[in-house]
């Protein structure tokens, strides 16, 4: 059985180790966080991911998944190891290499000879080279070699897209090293594209810069149909239907784009631009329209109300998407923190979210369960589109809720006019309804 070690187990690293098994590998995890070795070690992931508990209890018991935090133990004589740190960011969406780095240096004096650093962790262009560098001043007599390949994932989908990726690209700087890892990677039946370590890295930037380009624009468009009365979901539609555009193109109206995904290569080109004195402004104005996006739900709340202060919002949905029990960089805590410094009363339900994380958060109130989280309040605003909302009994919310209640669907989730034939106020995003 082939052996593979993991570095690094957030959430890419954990879905890749317990993928990994299931392919038949016996795979060794590695991570310095000892809360998490030890939840684990009972098939229990740190971070909600559909399938991925049981997929982990799978390979504890065929015993060919172990996890440790033995950072200097015999396991990186392996000669290939899965650098997969899911990489922090700072509060303005530059990323923080430090956990990343902190690990390169304990582990170079124990690597060997031969052994290929296969890294997946999303990272700034040029983070390679940097690695190859601190390898070089740690162990200097060593012959290794580096990978990476973008990262590959996508919260709620994450084991799907490990096992078929939709961005096949592995760089390196020999065809060696490439065919090497393209073997290591055979179970997937993926074809792979070879370039060098920096086009690999670039190409993730690249991507997810693209996919906010398309963001902002549709939520702009949609913006603009919410005051002329057109709508912007079906313009969407209409534009998938070019193949220039493409039939996935991330065009629908909605809220700005959270989390650390799109913004951390956003802010990685930006900063890049800078440093070479190039101009960024498509780049600039995307960052500044995302930024500002998400102050519409405010904005409809006052199409009703002329302020926030003293009225009561509930909100349905914390997690920065649905699928996933993670609150970082989640646009719904922007929203509510945003209500709560205009003096709104704020109470909220989440299917997943973590309590001990949400404890960490205050202004607002925490409902276990959605209705009791709705009692009383004057407007209710769906932020994150968990299908738990999708069949909602909204003629006992009708009775729960104020008098002649607004809804704001920032997902376009429920059906409108149904609504409105119960009493509701009703606004969603870029159809023009009520323009």
């Amino acid at each position: 059985m082939k052996k593979l070690v993991v570095v690094g187990l957030w959430h890419q690293g954990v879905v890749a180790s317990a993928c990994m098994a299931d392919f038949g590998y016996d795979v060794i995890a590695i991570d310095k966080n000892i809360k998490y070795i030890n939840s684990l070690s009972k098939g229990i992931a740190p971070i909600f991911e559909p399938g991925l508990n049981d997929l982990l209890k799978k390979g504890l018991k065929n015993k060919n998944l172990q996890f440790t935090s033995d950072l200097k133990g015999p396991f990186f004589r392996q000669k290939i190891i899965m650098i997969m740190f899911d990489t922090l960011v700072n509060e303005n969406d530059q990323s923080d290499l430090s956990d990343l780095f902190l690990v390169i240096d304990e582990i170079a004096p124990n690597l060997e000879n031969d052994c290929i650093l296969y890294v997946t962790s999303q990272v700034p262009v040029g983070t390679c080279e940097k690695i190859r560098k601190t390898i070089e001043s740690k162990n200097p007599s060593l012959k290794f070699d580096i990978a990476y390949s973008p990262e590959n994932l996508r919260l709620g989908k994450a084991i799907e897209l490990f096992r078929k990726p939709s961005l096949p690209v592995i760089g390196a700087e020999n065809i060696n090293t490439f065919d090497r890892v393209k073997n290591l990677l055979s179970p997937l039946k993926a074809d792979w594209t070879y370039v060098n370590l920096k086009t690999a890295e670039m190409t993730k930037h690249a991507l997810n810069s693209y996919l906010a380009v398309s963001v902002a624009f549709g939520n702009e468009l949609g913006n603009l149909c919410d005051e002329i009365g057109a709508n912007g979901h079906q313009i969407a539609k209409l534009l998938r239907l070019e193949p220039r555009v493409g039939k996935q193109a991330m065009l629908l109206p909605g809220l700005g784009f959270s989390g650390a995904t799109l913004a951390r290569d956003i802010q990685t080109l930006r900063s890049l631009s800078h440093n070479f004195k190039l101009n960024s402004k498509l780049l600039d104005g995307v960052w500044n329209s995302n930024k500002m996006q998400n102050d519409l739900v405010i904005r409809k709340i006052k199409k009703k109300y002329n302020s926030l202060s003293g009225i009561h919002v509930s909100v349905l949905g914390l997690t920065y998407k649905p699928e996933t029990s993670t609150l970082r960089r989640s646009a719904a805590l922007e929203i509510i923190n945003n209500m709560i410094k205009e003096e709104a009363v704020v109470s909220c339900h989440d299917p997943k979210a973590n309590r001990s994380e949400v404890n960490s958060y205050s202004g607002f109130s925490f409902y276990e369960d959605i209705y009791s989280s709705l009692n009383g309040s004057q407007v209710l605003v769906l932020l994150t589109p968990w299908q738990d909302y999708k069949n909602i009994d909204f003629e006992r919310i009708k009775d729960i809720m104020s008098v002649n209640p607004l809804i704001i669907d920032t997902s376009n989730m429920w059906d409108g006019d149904y609504l409105e034939g119960l009493g509701f106020t009703y606004f969603d995003i870029g159809t023009g309804r009520g323009f």
